[in-house]
């Protein structure tokens, strides 16, 4: 879904592009989010805030 989002262009609210590292066995992983706050989908209550923000779509 990422590169899906990065290729439509202009959004009407921001999107963002969020990634925890430690995700897939320390692979990492990302997820599109539209707010900024991470909610880490990957861990849950364990590490909820665990990722950053890498990029956005605007």
């Amino acid at each position: 879904m990422v590169p899906i989002m990065m290729n439509i262009g202009k959004m009407d609210d921001p999107v963002y592009i969020q990634k925890c590292p430690m995700a897939n066995n320390n692979k990492g992983a990302f997820w599109l989010s539209m707010e900024k706050e991470i909610k880490n989908p990957y861990y849950g209550d364990q590490m909820l805030t665990c990722g950053s923000i890498i990029d956005s779509i605007q």
